[in-house]
This record gives C-alpha cells, structure tokens and sequence, in this order.
C-alpha cells in the first residue's frame, strides 16, 4: 500500500506534457507560427493575397519606371543628333573661314549618308581660254588631300541627312552627281540649310548669306533662307 500511494504521488509531479503526449508538441508548433508571422498581421490577412489599391500601386510604379527609361533614351538620341548638328556647324563655319585666308573658293557636298568637302582643281587652268567668259569656264572640284579635318564624314549610327535647301530650292543628295554649296573668298555665299534625323527628332543647321549659322531643333521656316 505504502509503495503504490508513492508511485501515485510521483505520476503527479510530471509535467503536464509527459502525462498528455500531443499536447506539448502542439504548443511548441503554435508557438513557432506564432514568431514567425510578423507583429500586427494575422493569418487571415496572409491568406487574402493583395488588394485592388495595391494592384494599382505596383502598377503606378511600373509604369514610373518605364516613363522614365524611355525619357533616358529620347534624350540620348537628341543629344547625339545635336551633337552631330553642332560638329557639321563648326566644320562649315571652319570651311568659309578657310576659303576667305586661303582667298580660293571651297565647296561642300552632301548625301544622305554624309557630306564631303572640296577645294577648287587648278592643274587645268593654264589650259582655258583666257578670253572666253568666265561663266561659261567649268569649275573643276577635287577633295583636299591629306586635310583630315575637311575630310569626307559619315554621320552618327541611325543619322541621316533628310534635306538641303539652297535658298529655299531643295538640292539633289544624288551621289554620281553631287550639287556642291560654295562659299567665296569674298565671305558672301547662297543661304542654306541642312535636315538631320533621328527616327521622329529633327535638327536643322542653316546659314545666312554672311557665313553665320546656327543650329535648330525643330525644321519650320526660316527667313534668311
């Protein structure tokens, strides 16, 4: 009797867990759930997924950051076709100022890929007919040898010359026959513009009758040419 009523008096002081074998690994599960799921949220708000206001955030920002890359690229190609624009300006502006020091009248050409440059060819000269009208003695054009700063350029990637205007009359860009714009020793030559393009952006380069030019972003009418 003595050894049956101490065996009873130890099965009380077991924990509980020992004496109900599910119930202590059920309180162990409940409480990993419960330090894994963030303060404040419930898991019936894990369970319903996103609402329509966040749908239309993430939406927001999506469309935010594909704006904003196409703005990048939209800069990028005007940058690059008015960097162009502003190089065939500075070589024109060095062309007429050439032709007036070197008192020879210089030439450039353009295509739709490019523009060239030339100088006057004089080795046949001595052969014309001095007394025959000068208008009616044909101007021969060579390109200038070794010069590597008028030599014959290609535009940037994806650039193309679209018009040339020579007082509002459009010049061929033909290639077998190019229409050269001179510029005289005198400083005074024919009005001109030149269109460059990049896919829907356009810059146009024009000069007046007294060598200045300049650089437009957008074609439209322009009253010294």
């Amino acid at each position: 009797a003595k050894f049956h009523s101490f065996s009873r008096r130890k099965r009380t002081l077991l924990p509980p867990c020992f004496i109900v074998g599910g119930v202590h690994r059920d309180m162990i599960a409940s409480e990993s759930r419960q330090r894994a799921t963030p303060p404040g949220v419930t898991h019936r708000a894990l369970a319903r997924g996103f609402t329509l206001i966040e749908l239309l955030v993430v939406l927001v920002v999506i469309g935010v950051v594909v704006a904003t890359i196409q703005l990048n690229l939209f800069s990028d190609d005007a940058r690059r076709l008015r960097q162009d624009g502003e190089r065939l300006a500075a070589l024109l502006t060095a062309l007429a100022d050439e032709a007036v020091t070197g008192a020879s009248p210089l030439a450039v050409s353009f295509d739709a890929d490019g523009y060239a440059f030339w100088e006057r060819d004089q080795s046949g000269e001595d052969e014309r007919d001095a007394y025959a009208p000068r208008r009616q003695q044909a101007t021969t054009w060579r390109s200038r040898p070794g010069d590597e700063l008028f030599a014959a350029r290609k535009m940037g990637e994806g650039i193309r010359i679209v018009e040339v205007r020579i007082r509002q009359r459009v010049v061929s860009l033909a290639t077998n026959a190019p229409e050269r714009i001179v510029f005289s020793p005198s400083g005074i030559h024919s009005p001109f513009s030149v269109v460059l393009a990049l896919n829907d952006l356009r810059v146009v380069v024009v000069a007046d009758a007294i060598g200045n030019l300049r650089v437009e972003d957008d074609v439209g009418e322009d009253d010294g040419s």
